[in-house]
């Protein structure tokens, strides 16, 4: 039983298993086949990343700080490429809900972020090959061993795995129920991203001990949910903004094209008219208002779900869960 076992052995167990994860999703992403390749990956560092961040107290002593910057900052280097091919799955499909006037700057847009995302993408396969092996060595070597101490007087406290995930539980749920409060309206960009990461550490923390705690399987799913819901939220915040700046750009190119046409000895009347009818800034506009429709729906049910004490149940059954963790006590010391 994982949780009736000591705090560092438990943490360091669940590490190494997640490392697991992450070792393998690096070897899938070999296949150019395989679409889900990267996400798995990116998730499997997530996990991996808020496991040591949730059991910092047991797993400092085996991890320098050098070896968790590594891996921290690896872990952002997954980020534009995926980021970006999230947007581009968005925006791809929008095309059909535009007036033809307006498809130049759908395709203006799609054109820009597939050359970002290959960028990206080349960019990441090289500096996984480069340091991911030896990173995921390093990694493995220290989680493999770890140091305590062992009171053998019967007397002597001894706390188990499940009473520091429980520890943790409760912290991290007060941390996601803040956050949750401080949303407000759609434009709460920050408190709704902060509420989503809470979310999935909440998340991660429990899923790897559903086994020997089913009851908290409908809280992962929800949370699964809130992280889902939330995290489209902070897609549409974010293609907001590289809608806008998108539109900066567009307007600019075209008006430098238009001025250095206009100065030519022979300005041809024909470019000069193709550039003042050119609906590359409308078409972005356009796909802007979509975009916001679909964050505003997205806000509309966050605020119907979770807000205004929609998660008041849910808080309460994660109470319950940390006090379920705490049934799982220590074998007796050996005579």
């Amino acid at each position: 039983m994982l949780l009736s076992r000591p705090p560092e052995e438990g943490a360091h167990l669940i590490a190494l298993t997640l490392l697991d994860q992450a070792a393998a999703a690096f070897l899938r992403l070999q296949d150019a086949a395989d679409s889900e390749a990267l996400h798995d990956f990116r998730v499997a560092l997530r996990r991996l990343r808020s496991c040591l961040g949730a059991y910092r107290s047991c797993l400092d002593a085996s991890l320098p700080k050098k070896l968790k910057r590594r891996l921290r900052r690896l872990a952002r280097a997954t980020g534009p490429g995926r980021d970006t091919e999230v947007q581009v799955e968005w925006l791809r499909p929008r095309g059909q809900h535009l007036a033809g006037a307006h498809r130049a700057g759908h395709a203006w847009i799609l054109t820009h972020l597939d050359g970002r995302m290959r960028k990206a993408y080349a960019k990441l396969a090289d500096r996984l090959e480069d340091e991911l092996p030896a990173l995921e060595r390093d990694l493995r070597q220290r989680l493999s061993v770890y140091r305590t101490e062992v009171h053998l007087d019967p007397q002597a406290p001894r706390t188990t795995f499940g009473e520091a995930t429980a520890a943790v539980l409760r912290a991290q749920a007060a941390e996601l129920e803040k956050h949750l409060a401080r949303v407000e309206d759609e434009d709460d960009e920050t408190e709704a991203h902060q509420a989503r990461i809470s979310a999935k550490r909440v998340r991660y923390l429990l899923e790897p001990l559903l086994d020997e705690l089913p009851s908290a399987a409908p809280l992962v799913k929800r949370l699964k949910g809130l992280q889902d819901l939330l995290g489209e939220l902070h897609d549409a915040h974010v293609l907001e903004a590289e809608l806008r700046d998108a539109t900066l750009r567009a307007a600019t190119e075209r008006a430098e094209k238009l001025f250095a046409v206009s100065l030519e000895e022979a300005p041809d009347p024909k470019i000069l008219r193709a550039e003042r009818r050119r609906t590359v800034e409308s078409g972005l506009i356009a796909l802007a208002r979509l975009n916001r429709a679909r964050r505003d729906r997205l806000f509309e049910k966050l605020e119907e779900e979770w807000l205004d004490g929609g998660g008041t149940d849910f808080f309460a059954e994660l109470a319950q869960a940390a006090e379920a963790l705490l049934e799982h006590p220590l074998p007796p010391p050996l005579p």
